[in-house]
């Protein structure tokens, strides 16, 4: 009941925090500048992976528990069918990343999407942003995957018994909740990534984290050309 409660009560407080950030934002970055948020985000998201990591061993929940494992479980055929689904579209991801990395014919494409306030806002402007943000970038690539994969949907194991798929779209649900920052549309996005994410994770037994959605999706605005657009 210990362990319940004290996951349950971390979530709770990341998800209302997550929540408040859609209305700070904007002024935090303002006020502080985007270098200074994105530090702070940085050691807040390693900070709360290493206290649930902590409470994992604390508790002693087995790892796999919340998908800390090198590989499927042996001689489960769909779950290593899935592992290998999962390792094709992170190597497509990847050749995306780079073909937008060396491709301003498609940075210019992709410019339109995103125009949204927020991401104007958020997104880097100059060369120190850009390393700044891509340590941010990949900062989520790791810890999201195990707070919000792992550790969140054995929290939800913890009150219901539920189907896979269903847990997978609480999982996802959460996860788009958890990034109301963004508005609408982000919410959305990242709830449905949150969703197959989620699918995969509980197919396979493992989490795969580190694959860089962040730096994979936006091609910035600025002078980094690896990054962003230019103006």
């Amino acid at each position: 009941m210990l362990e319940q409660a004290v996951f349950t009560i971390i979530l709770v407080y990341l998800l209302i925090v997550q929540l408040f950030n859609a209305r700070l934002m904007k002024p935090m970055i303002e006020t502080l500048g985007r270098g200074r948020v994105y530090d702070q985000t940085v050691k807040s998201a390693w900070g709360l992976c290493l206290l649930l990591l902590a409470l994992v061993f604390l508790f002693r929940v087995p790892p796999e528990s919340v998908g800390l494992g090198f590989a499927p479980v042996e001689g489960d055929l769909r779950a290593w069918q899935f592992f290998f689904l999962t390792s094709v579209l992170i190597s497509v991801l990847i050749a995306f990343y780079l073909l937008v990395k060396t491709s301003p014919g498609l940075r210019h494409r992709l410019r339109p999407y995103y125009e949204l306030e927020i991401e104007k806002l958020l997104l880097p402007q100059t060369d120190q942003e850009a390393r700044a943000w891509g340590a941010v970038s990949w900062t989520a690539g790791v810890t999201e995957e195990f707070i919000f994969r792992g550790v969140l949907l054995y929290t939800v194991t913890l009150w219901w018994d539920v189907s896979s798929p269903m847990l997978a779209l609480i999982g996802g649900a959460l996860f788009g909740l958890a990034h109301a920052y963004q508005g609408v549309r982000g919410l959305i996005v990242t709830g449905l990534v949150g969703w197959g994410l989620g699918y995969l994770y509980l197919a396979m037994g493992i989490l795969m984290a580190g694959d860089d959605r962040s730096c994979l999706a936006r091609p910035y605005r600025g002078t980094d050309s690896c990054r962003r657009f230019k103006n």
